[in-house]
């Protein structure tokens, strides 16, 4: 008897369930539809020449190492390939 009440009672405790899914979610939109709008970031300035210079820098030691690393990846990879 048991499992037959489990078996008549399960599509609608799943249909309960995906019932309060979809109420949940459009609860969520219209709560993100009216709410308000983030304002957006200025523009990133940099102050001062030595900044950008100092900036400018660590940009090019960064590429050196990245270059550098590529390089010796893939030599390390030809020579177990080999």
């Amino acid at each position: 008897m048991f499992m037959v009440l489990c078996i008549v009672a399960t599509p609608f405790v799943f249909t309960a369930w995906v019932v309060q899914r979809v109420l949940d979610h459009r609860a969520q939109i219209a709560a993100l539809r009216h709410a308000p709008q983030q304002q957006a970031l200025p523009a990133y300035t940099i102050a001062s020449p030595e900044v950008e210079q100092r900036l400018a820098n660590l940009e090019a030691i960064v590429a050196s190492l990245d270059f550098d690393l590529a390089v010796k990846v893939r030599e390390a990879g030809r020579t177990q390939a080999a």
